[in-house]
């Protein structure tokens, strides 16, 4: 396969992706009109139309789906031979395929991401975030970050990073027309707010610590959402009492609409790892990004516990 021919077909295999010349060449640091140029010698060379094109829309042809799916594996193979050559000589590069719940991934792995890659421009990274755990085959994906109590996978490499606090928060408006909180037992008398988990669907379990032991309560709630945002913006407007890791609310509490309640039940029940398939033949860029984790693990990057007050606000 000649230079030039291999450096079209991987043009023609990324507008396939992308959908669009305009976003090919934005992902490619190129002009549209240099990606139209190529797909043009692509197609006059192989005699077909590859791509129907409107002001609209672009879709592949018959042709072009079979020149994609005839391409794809050796292209990959080929990238992962450049790969293999930048590692022998201690380059760091390729594709790195990150997962993530949600949260977490918008308000903390965006960052670290973008510090990780001014370290390795030569990396791209692609994320998958949502709220399920990801399995490493059938998603495609080379690391993952997981919240959870415990995990009991013996396929895979887990290195906990932090244990989450949880706190119960409330807006100073519902406190100010309610009484706040003594004791977990008092939920019952007051309005809550709920998590409902996109994946088992079920209700998400409060934790508090009474007594030195962890409790796990399932408040009756008016309202519930099964997005995070949302059921953080409704405890701001006053709907109820919220429980959420301390750093899913550190906005709020800093400009004063939500305040702790029930700090001293607080309870951490949720650790946070970063999870990899094996510890056997990682790629380089595999590699270096799980060092530059777990080294900002080190320097409390993760860490998002801070002051709180002695009382219950009221």
């Amino acid at each position: 396969m000649s230079l030039h021919l291999s450096s079209s077909l991987s043009i023609f295999v990324q507008a396939a992706r992308l959908g669009s010349f305009a976003a090919t060449a934005r992902a490619m640091g190129v002009s549209p009109a240099a990606i139209g140029q190529s797909i043009r010698k692509l197609e006059d060379s192989f005699g077909v139309t590859l791509f129907t094109r409107t002001t609209r829309k672009m879709a592949l042809t018959p042709e072009g789906s079979m020149l994609l799916e005839r391409v794809r594996i050796p292209l990959h193979e080929l990238d992962q031979i450049s790969h293999i050559f930048n590692e022998s000589r201690g380059i760091v590069s390729g594709t790195l395929r990150i997962g993530a719940p949600t949260e977490f991934g918008r308000k903390q792995l965006v960052p670290l991401v973008a510090e990780f890659s001014t370290r390795h421009p030569d990396v791209s990274v692609e994320l998958s975030i949502a709220d399920r755990a990801r399995n490493f085959i059938d998603d495609e994906i080379d690391l993952a970050f997981r919240l959870a109590t415990e995990l009991t996978e013996t396929t895979m490499v887990a290195r906990p990073l932090e244990d989450l606090t949880l706190l119960t928060f409330a807006s100073p408006t519902y406190l100010a027309r309610h009484e706040a909180p003594e004791h977990p037992d008092d939920l019952e008398n007051h309005v809550c707010i709920n998590y409902r988990t996109p994946d088992t669907k079920a209700l998400y379990a409060w934790a508090f610590t009474i007594d030195g032991v962890i409790r796990r309560i399932t408040p009756t709630s008016r309202f519930i959402a099964n997005e995070a945002d949302a059921v953080i913006s409704a405890a701001v407007e006053a709907l109820g009492l919220i429980q959420a890791p301390v750093h899913f609310v550190r906005r709020q509490i800093s400009e004063g609409t939500l305040v702790p309640v029930l700090s001293d039940f607080r309870a951490s029940i949720h650790t946070l790892y970063l999870c990899y398939p094996s510890r056997d033949n990682l790629p380089l860029r595999t590699r270096a990004f799980i060092d530059f984790v777990m080294s900002e693990a080190r320097l409390g990057r993760f860490s998002h516990d801070y002051e709180l007050p002695q009382k219950a606000a009221s």
